[in-house]
């Protein structure tokens, strides 16, 4: 049995770090998610918290389609306290501000009757562009994370989600009365975390002992944009059916029935949340040079399948305490969500996976997993939701995760035998790694 090399214990500490920091921010994200939105359905009448919850759904989803896939290549190519890294954040900063005012423009003119109708009905032009702004601060949000996760300022990941937590509170209390108060709860459920990216691009920079550059141009530019383009392809079909299915939703079903939708996909989104921030730390630290992937992938999968399971369990045994919260009006939420919680124990296997093989540059399994996912969730929830509502979405969420674990843990075994050297050529001492020999060898360049 090998021993842990010194640069091993580094980079599993911090590994383990990021991962706790960031499951820590999970959990004060689901506490002050739920707790939003409960208030929200004791004040509110259940068609205005739908109409809130349906924008809310609709920034989350414009959001990623803004990402342009800049959050992995920061990751990976702006990790370091350098100018090269200033420039590429300051970059991804312009390039996420033009994509999100663009995609969240062209999102309220195609969805004007389903989804963003109270935009407009406050007023055809401010409404469009308050949209358009948290959109744009939602997608820097996630730079920001990135950027504060590679300076390994975890601290700060976890301030600006608490404070965003926080926040939101008071602003439900005002203009209770208001005409278009489902636009006020967009407002105050959105717009924190709008806020918070908005300062943190201006801010952040310094976090790193740097500042904002447009130049000179990067060495890596040329390699950073096609890894951001590979990436933003596949991080759109794996994260197609997150952001694709309550749209699906939201386009076939009433503001009510959204209202119930809502409460259990604010639950599950912050339970996924979980294997996600995992590998956002996997990948900050398994892109550095000397990191060994595969045993930071084997401690990162056991930590994220044993939170979901026991996630899973609770929500199994606890989803009466929806419609004790939220009340009788809500029981739709109750009976959805335990089979919704429950696909997070494939999500846990097919994200962990998806990062080893991002890190390693291994195209081809990423594609082959990122279409899996994509095809085996959004196909069924196009079939089963406009005949069974949310009730096809829940069964499209479990059947088609559990489909995609399948097959990226296939993916993943064969990439890894395609990488490992010949045993006939290999010293028996060097044998004795052969989890490490094979990541190493297997790095292609781009």
């Amino acid at each position: 049995m090998s021993r842990l090399r010194p640069g091993r214990v580094r980079g599993q500490r911090h590994l383990l770090t990021g991962s706790a920091v960031l499951v820590a921010g999970a959990a004060i994200q689901a506490l002050s998610g739920a707790v939003f939105w409960l208030v929200a359905a004791h004040l509110d009448v259940k068609g205005d918290v739908g109409a809130g919850g349906k924008l809310t759904t609709s920034v989350l989803f414009v959001t990623y389609l803004a990402g342009l896939g800049l959050p992995v290549a920061l990751a990976r190519y702006a990790a370091d306290r350098n100018a090269e890294s200033d420039v590429i954040f300051t970059w991804a900063v312009g390039a996420t501000v033009a994509a999100s005012v663009v995609l969240g423009s062209a999102y309220v003119a195609l969805f004007r009757g389903s989804a963003t109708g109270v935009l407009t009905d406050l007023d055809p032009v401010f409404g469009p562009l308050v949209f358009a702004v948290v959109v744009a601060g939602a997608a820097l949000s996630m730079i920001v994370d990135v950027r504060c996760m590679t300076a390994r300022r975890w601290n700060l990941v976890l301030a600006r989600i608490a404070v965003v937590g926080l926040f939101r509170f008071p602003l439900l209390f005002l203009f209770r009365d208001h005409e278009h108060r489902a636009l006020w709860l967009f407002v105050a459920a959105a717009g924190p975390v709008a806020l918070s990216g908005l300062i943190g691009a201006a801010l952040v920079p310094r976090v790193a002992g740097g500042t904002h550059r447009v130049g000179p141009r990067p060495s890596t530019a040329r390699v950073a944009t096609r890894y951001s383009a590979v990436n933003f392809v596949s991080t759109l079909a794996y994260q197609a059916p997150y952001f694709l299915l309550p749209v699906i939703v939201l386009a076939n079903v009433t503001d009510d029935s959204y209202a119930s939708f809502n409460v259990a996909w604010g639950v599950v989104a912050v339970a996924f949340y979980v294997p996600t921030a995992i590998g956002q730390a996997l990948l900050a630290e398994g892109g550095r040079d000397g990191a060994h992937v595969h045993a930071q992938v084997r401690l990162a999968l056991g930590l994220a399948v044993s939170l979901m399971l026991a996630g899973a369990v609770a929500a199994f045994l606890g989803s009466d305490v929806v419609t004790t919260i939220y009340g009788a009006k809500y029981s739709a939420a109750a009976r959805v969500l335990p089979a919704m919680i429950a696909a997070g124990v494939p999500w846990a296997i097919t994200s962990l996976y998806l990062s080893e093989v991002r890190i390693l540059h291994r195209h081809l399994a990423t594609v082959a997993i990122t279409a899996t996912l994509t095809a085996a969730i959004v196909l069924p929830a196009l079939a089963l939701v406009p005949e069974n509502g949310i009730d096809g979405a829940s069964r499209a969420w479990l059947l088609g995760n559990l489909a995609a674990a399948v097959v990226a843990a296939a993916a993943v075994r064969i990439s890894r035998w395609r990488a490992m050297p010949d045993p006939s050529l290999s010293e028996p001492a060097v044998a004795a790694d052969a989890a490490e020999i094979g990541m190493t060898l297997a790095e292609p360049v781009i």
